[in-house]
């Protein structure tokens, strides 16, 4: 007999000798330990669990456990034409609706619920990847967009559901799983505004790194306080992640655990690499208020800043290049206020590691700020200002308009060498720098001309058998 407890429907469940079958449905916010409370008794039956939480694999064996992969394209369209009550085999909706499912990224429920929405007439099938670029956030969270089916939940309301239980650790009296709860909800902020895969872990970690002073380049630069620098606004904004005044290691993990048990996030492609689903991702801004997202948008501008250095690999850089093409958009729409987007430092960095990687005209926009804000409180001749100048000069290069470049290379070559003389090494870049821009423009007898003075000061510099002269011969 039942006594009005789930102990006692569990014993029962447990005493019965046909065969039985529980669900647990969503089982999403419990710990695996917290849901085998509710097992009944006993070897008999069988108990199906759907979890996003990937650390109910613990309850069964590997084998007993099935990761439901994401849906195929072909699938992907099947559905929304059925959910939208279309003709399944018209050629023309087929491609329209692969339009969709793009946008949608295969993701059944939101599918399903577009569809809905087609099948209403309140949109058609045409105009919808319009107005779901227009009306993300109302199309994925309002009730009455729910779908066809029996699911109960919004898309946006799914996810805010188990983002609450987060928010409930949080406001735990335990003190670890409080601080992994915190760590978890600053690192998805932090995350919605860098690019959705191949997030590098160690772009949290180079703020024990900064020092009080920055270092670009060959030289010290001026202190804090005459432009403003992203190295100086990294200490106040960091200690949230830590509750410290440090990086705590260990925390920043149990943050990153409990993301990956809850699947907002996933490993990516290597060690140290993670990917948000890009839904989930604009998921996280949509939710935020605008103070939220200039935070967070803040940080992980910061962040990805003072993670770039000149001693890196060409594979952590290539890694890095996606997030500063994101953040650089997200950071000046998001930060309207010249003193809030203009950070010299970043600037200098993010232009620097865009020429590397090939996108010479974000570059220029970045140092073209960069020589007006250096020009303005530093002046025309200063050091860094021509360093600013340089690096615009390289971006007119590499993005073909060459007379830009080679009016900017002269200024440069100039400058430097009424400051420096003809024989410092920066002047001979500079001179080496305005041979390559005259060999772009065709003018191959100037080319030629400075590049012997280039090639005689560098010998005399260096000796015939450095090698950046020796690079310079077999350039010649």
């Amino acid at each position: 007999m039942l006594l009005g407890s789930h102990e006692s429907a569990l014993s029962w469940i447990g005493s019965l000798t046909d065969n039985y079958v529980i669900v647990f449905d969503n089982a999403d916010v419990l710990a695996p330990e917290e849901l085998e409370c509710y097992f009944p008794p006993g070897l008999g039956g069988n108990i199906l669990i759907t979890s996003r939480n990937s650390t109910m694999q613990r309850l069964t064996s590997p084998e007993n456990s099935l990761k439901v992969p994401e849906m195929e394209k072909n699938d992907a369209i099947l559905l929304l034409l059925k959910a939208s009550c279309l003709c399944t085999s018209q050629t023309n909706l087929q491609a329209e609706a692969c339009e969709i499912v793009k946008k949608l990224f295969c993701v059944p429920l939101v599918i399903d619920q577009a569809g809905a929405l087609i099948s209403a007439g309140a949109f058609t099938i045409k105009d919808y990847p319009l107005i779901y670029s227009q009306h993300r956030k109302a199309l994925l969270s309002h009730l009455e967009f729910k779908g066809a089916s029996s699911y109960n939940r919004t898309v946006y309301g799914t996810w805010e559901l188990v983002y609450k239980e987060i928010q409930h650790r949080a406001e735990s009296n335990n003190p670890d799983r409080s601080r992994a709860a915190k760590s978890a909800m600053l690192i998805l902020g932090i995350f919605s505004f860098l690019h959705y895969e191949n997030i590098p872990e160690e772009i949290f970690a180079p703020c024990v790194l900064e020092q009080s002073q920055r270092i670009i380049g060959e030289r010290h630069i001026f202190p804090f306080g005459t432009l403003p620098l992203v190295s100086s606004k990294l200490h106040p904004m960091f200690p949230p992640l830590s509750g410290e005044d440090t990086y705590d290691h260990f925390v920043f993990k149990g943050g990153l655990q409990l993301l990956l048990c809850l699947c907002f996030i996933k490993k990516g492609a290597s060690d140290g690499l993670y990917d948000i689903h890009p839904l989930i991702h604009a998921w996280v801004r949509d939710r935020m208020t605008v103070h939220e997202s200039k935070k967070h948008c803040s940080m992980a501008y910061i962040l990805l800043a003072c993670s770039i250095r000149l001693n890196q690999s060409y594979e952590v850089r290539r890694v890095l290049i996606a997030h500063v093409r994101f953040i650089a958009r997200h950071h000046f729409a998001t930060n309207s206020e010249r003193a809030d987007r203009h950070l010299d430092d970043a600037c200098q960095r993010f232009a620097s590691i865009l020429l590397e990687q090939g996108h010479p005209d974000e570059a220029e926009k970045l140092a073209a700020q960069l020589v007006d804000s250096r020009s303005e409180i530093l002046g025309k001749q200063h050091p860094d200002t021509l360093t600013a100048m340089s690096i615009l000069a390289t971006a007119y290069t590499n993005g073909g308009k060459y007379e830009e470049a080679e009016k900017m290379g002269i200024q440069v070559f100039d400058e430097r060498k009424k400051m420096l003389g003809e024989e410092h090494p920066n002047t001979i870049t500079a001179l080496a720098n305005l041979a390559g821009i005259y060999r772009y423009l065709g003018k191959y007898t100037e080319a030629e001309t400075l590049e012997i003075q280039v090639l005689n000061a560098r010998t005399k510099l260096l000796g015939k058998n450095h090698p950046t002269t020796v690079i310079r011969v077999a350039r010649g």
